[in-house]
């Protein structure tokens, strides 16, 4: 029987290779902290963050009817600010410090995957899932308050500034309401991130079986992997539902109405309808795709590129 041999995601280690390489590793792969921030920060500024600008838009929308097109909802923000403007609204400084959430993703997800594999002696597909599961709770509890303060900006009549935003948030909410849908939010990115994971690992190994079937080589290219990345983020919109509550919990509201979990859901729905759980379906699919691209395509290359070109590899140490 030939041996094959399966290419590191850019996330994940060779099935061919992943027992030595738990047994030699000598410290957790650090270069996730930075290839992490830099994946989210080349996403957010071709176009990554717009897109969230848009959803969150049309997430917040009430009624039964039909909502704002996209297109409208663009020409209300270029009216306020300018196209520049609107790209960017909210970008500096908070939607540039969401470049962290690509650190507790990458970095959690990789380190947590090879305690599973290692010391509790799970399957490589099953801590692949149960790994990105708990990068993304990670990510929740980053990127909670990140997210609190760019609703409030897109929500607001006129562009807000970054710190007046978070004085008005706190001053009428205190500051644990920077803190607002936390729990639906590690749910719903705990189950996004183990479908991104997963489904793009799943993709991988399928194409992988491809080449090997065709006698090519395993190695996968780089567009091979963005295609990965592209599948498994956009299966990942599945949870969608959940975001559009998360985004329901902190948008801005009245003081003194509920902010629970349920009371939010039972508003949404009394508002409008079961299209409060799909608003901005559409968006979240091409969004998720994109960023996913990022972090599974290109985040392999760097990541691959830094582990040939970096290590001794006789010791598995920097140069």
């Amino acid at each position: 029987m030939r041996a094959t041999s399966i290419p590191r995601s850019g996330l994940t280690i060779d099935r061919s290779t992943s027992m030595k390489s738990s047994a030699t590793r000598s410290r957790p792969a650090f270069e996730k902290i930075v290839i992490g921030p830099v994946m989210v920060f080349g996403q957010t500024v071709t176009g990554g963050h717009y897109m969230d600008i848009l959803r969150l838009s049309k997430q917040m929308a009430v009624g039964r009817g039909t909502t704002p097109s996209y297109w409208n909802i663009h020409n209300h923000f270029v009216s306020q600010s300018g196209l520049f403007g609107a790209f960017y609204r909210g970008y500096l400084p908070w939607g540039l410090l969401k470049c962290a959430e690509g650190i507790p993703v990458l970095f959690v997800q990789h380190e947590s995957m090879h305690q599973l594999q290692t010391r509790a002696g799970w399957s490589h597909n099953s801590a692949e899932k149960a790994s990105g599961f708990l990068g993304g709770i990670a990510q929740a509890i980053v990127v909670n308050p990140l997210q609190k303060i760019m609703v409030t900006i897109v929500a607001a009549d006129t562009p807000m500034q970054p710190m007046e935003t978070v004085q008005a948030v706190i001053r009428q909410h205190g500051i644990m309401s920077l803190y607002d849908g936390v729990g639906a939010m590690m749910l719903r990115r705990g189950f996004e991130w183990g479908i991104r994971f997963g489904m793009s690992s799943d993709v991988k190994h399928w194409l992988v079986q491809q080449k090997i079937v065709q006698d090519q080589s395993p190695e996968l290219n780089s567009f091979e992997l963005l295609g990965c990345g592209l599948v498994g983020g956009a299966l990942s919109a599945l949870t969608h539902p959940i975001d559009n509550i998360v985004t329901n919990c902190q948008k801005p509201m009245p003081r003194g109405v509920p902010g629970d979990l349920l009371s939010v859901v039972r508003r949404m729905h009394s508002e409008s309808g079961f299209r409060a759980f799909t608003r901005g379906w559409g968006i979240r699919v091409v969004d998720n795709a994109y960023h996913m691209a990022w972090m599974y395509g290109i985040g392999t290359v760097v990541y691959e590129w830094m582990d040939k070109n970096l290590r001794d590899p006789d010791e598995g140490r920097y140069h």
